[in-house]
């Protein structure tokens, strides 16, 4: 250990044990006057001091943080009231940013030329034509406030994970934190199966939930998720990021653990019976076959590919079970009600909005924007991510969305099959790359893409692909001195 990470080490410590007395002492005055509402807030004093000042020392360790809180939020509110949990999560990425720039400032190791990537600049012009749309005649201030996460988190998040994730051991522990949480996820849904749904849940399905999860063909499992939807499509990614993985990584412990996760992941999905959800293992799998340049990967895909559209469009193999009925729909769309109101709803909205190019504003449409204002395009459900950002951004704003993640998907494509070279990374950001395109697909057929916790998922897994050649070059580059 060299001079000045003893100094920094002995430092910190001092500060730590500085902090605690502080609170103790705190704790004893506060105790002595018989104020326990202010004893109980000076105990969190040291612990929070003691969390800034490891977040200054480590500051991956808050994107850490926020990635499992991201992961859980939905769940705890659902047992816990909440209020303003969207705010409290903008705050953290906001806090997140200002610690960075503390901690740069103190150590002036952070790579900040990394944070300019095609992804932080297809979000700034997002933002900047989302900023543009308080010139809507027909938008809201109101609505335009309630969809800043729209607005502004795309760019922070993958701002923040550029300039946080340099190194693999961080890479690694995104994915093992990921793996971890899918596996809680997993459980959950087995539980509901199993025991059944406890008294929250069942709360919240008399509140309505229970219209689109207890139907006629079965119910729709949703573990600790906003939703089945959200939580199938996002099983079907884990089950494609995982399975990927588990294909290539070389160490067998590993192969096994991550397979397994898949194959848990796979059956969750089911579990949700969300038919859209079937289009994120099938389109995760048919980019791999792209991006693989690898003729055993193309084989076995092309036939996994083959196998399940035939298993699933032209048999009724399983058809007892309600699982596989339900998904089995989503090959024979046009014979599902459901599909064909969606159709017509899409066709009524594109009449009204022949004339508006920018769309109706941000956060005025589906029904449930009802409680901010009542107007035609929040009396139709929109049932689809694009369709909600056709509806408030317009034609333009559809184009530059969908166009600018389409141009990040493209350029992540060219890293993995071009510039990276370990095997390990490799698999790791082709397991990613394919599990959110994957979710990308079936955003189209559900607007679960901006809900916790698919929009950090996805955001953080692309910019970690984008800063795949710095993070291999570190790998390469015994001498490069990298310090978070």
């Amino acid at each position: 250990m060299n001079k000045v990470d003893y100094y920094n080490i002995s430092r910190r410590n001092s500060l730590s044990r500085l902090a605690i007395f502080i609170g103790l002492a705190g704790i004893i005055l506060s105790s002595s006057f018989g104020s326990f509402i202010l004893t109980g807030a000076i105990i969190f004093i040291p612990l929070i001091i003691i969390f800034i000042l490891s977040f200054l020392e480590y500051p991956p360790i808050l994107l850490y943080t926020t990635f499992i809180l991201n992961y859980l939020i939905m769940g705890i509110g659902r047992y816990i009231n909440l209020e303003g949990i969207s705010a409290v999560m903008d705050t953290i990425l906001v806090s997140q940013l200002i610690l960075i720039w503390i901690h740069s400032a103190l150590k002036q190791d952070i790579p900040w030329k990394n944070g300019l990537n095609i992804l932080t600049i297809v979000t700034f012009i997002w933002m900047i034509y989302c900023i543009i749309e308080l010139a809507n005649p027909t938008g809201m201030l109101e609505a335009w406030v309630l969809s800043r996460g729209l607005i502004f988190n795309g760019l922070i998040i993958s701002l923040i994970s550029t300039l946080l994730i340099t190194r693999i051991k961080q890479v690694k522990i995104i994915i093992l934190l990921y793996s971890i949480l899918t596996l809680l996820a997993v459980g959950k849904a087995i539980m509901q199966k199993t025991i059944g749904f406890d008294s929250f849940e069942q709360a919240w399905l008399a509140g309505g939930g229970a219209l689109t999860h207890i139907i006629g063909s079965g119910t729709r499992y949703f573990s600790f998720f906003t939703d089945a939807g959200n939580f199938g499509s996002n099983m079907g990614c884990a089950g494609v990021v995982f399975g990927i993985i588990a294909f290539i990584t070389p160490q067998k412990v590993s192969k096994i653990y991550y397979a397994i996760i898949s194959l848990l992941s796979i059956y969750a999905m089911f579990l949700s019976g969300t038919r859209g959800a079937m289009i994120v293992p099938l389109g995760g799998l048919a980019l791999y076959i792209i991006i693989s340049k690898n003729y055993k990967a193309i084989f076995i895909g092309g036939f996994l590919l083959v196998f399940i559209y035939i298993f699933f469009a032209y048999t009724y193999i399983g058809q007892n079970n309600p699982q596989i009925r339900r998904m089995r729909t989503s090959f024979r769309p046009t014979e599902d009600a459901s599909f064909n109101v969606r159709r017509e709803n899409q066709k009524r909205l594109a009449e009204y909005l022949k004339y508006k190019p920018i769309g109706e504003g941000l956060g005025l449409s589906g029904v449930e924007n009802k409680k901010v204002s009542i107007r035609f395009t929040t009396n139709i459900p929109h049932d689809s991510w694009y369709v909600k950002i056709w509806v408030e951004t317009g034609i333009i704003g559809l184009i530059l969305y969908l166009g600018g993640l389409l141009i990040v998907i493209f350029k992540c494509m060219w890293i993995i099959m071009f510039k990276i070279k370990s095997k390990e990374l490799k698999g790791i950001y082709s397991g990613l790359l394919c599990g959110i395109f994957g979710m990308m697909l079936s955003a189209y057929g559900n607007a679960f893409w901006g809900q916790y916790p698919t929009m950090i998922i996805a955001f953080v897994g692309l910019s970690m692909i984008l800063n795949g050649e710095y993070v291999e070059q570190q790998i390469n580059n015994k001498n490069l001195i990298i310090k978070i």
